[in-house]
């Protein structure tokens, strides 16, 4: 399937480096739907940061480098959703290595050990989780209250970049730098969430207390 006229339309804007709205507009256009498409195909219980982290990712390197692209073969949702699609396969990959016996804050089950149990839904973790307790340790490990809306956007699967944009203040910033900055934020809050998370539960056994 060829590129549609809009996507054509996009791609010689973008290739022609004089349009400065032209690449913001495409994302702005594609990001939600190829979220979409990569979740799609990676699964219900796909890490919803590893998916957005790889669209942003296909975004920016399709930015810097359109002329790989070919309107001839494929539509451009199509092309960038196979690219995203395999660069979230790699950072799972990389991910399931660092946190082989870790959890993530991501699974169906933040107390469970074994990802192939991680079926349950997030209702009944609720029932097995103090809530409480679990936003305690939120606070203690950040302090700022920043970083804490962040935290509070990861959990809620919010897919969208633009509330990221409002809290970190990012809104002055070029399309692209705004998706590389809230995508090394999301990284560095979330690991360190989840390292803080796995020695909670080594110390509790399974649970939060």
């Amino acid at each position: 399937m060829k590129a549609t006229v809009q996507e054509y339309d996009f791609h010689q804007r973008i290739l022609a480096r004089d349009d400065p709205i032209a690449f913001a507009a495409l994302a702005d256009w594609l990001y939600n739907p190829l979220v979409q498409d990569v979740r799609k195909r990676a699964g219900i219980s796909a890490d919803p940061m590893l998916v957005e982290e790889a669209v942003g990712e296909v975004l920016l390197i399709y930015h810097d480098a359109p002329e790989k692209y070919d309107p001839s073969r494929a539509s451009l949702r199509s092309y960038l959703a196979m690219a995203a699609y395999r660069d979230f396969q790699n950072a799972q990959a990389k991910e399931d290595r660092l946190t082989e016996h870790q959890v993530s804050i991501f699974d169906p089950v933040f107390h469970e050990r074994d990802r192939a149990r991680s079926q349950e839904t997030v209702e009944a973790i609720e029932h097995k989780l103090q809530v409480e307790e679990l936003w305690k340790l939120i606070d203690e490990i950040f302090p700022d209250s920043t970083e804490r809306r962040i935290v509070t956007l990861i959990l809620n699967k919010v897919r969208s970049p633009d509330p990221y944009v409002q809290v970190l203040g990012l809104g002055d910033l070029p399309y692209d730098e705004r998706l590389r900055q809230i995508r090394l934020v999301k990284y560095r809050i979330t690991r360190r969430l989840r390292r803080r998370m796995a020695q909670q539960l080594d110390h509790t056994g399974g649970y939060v207390q």
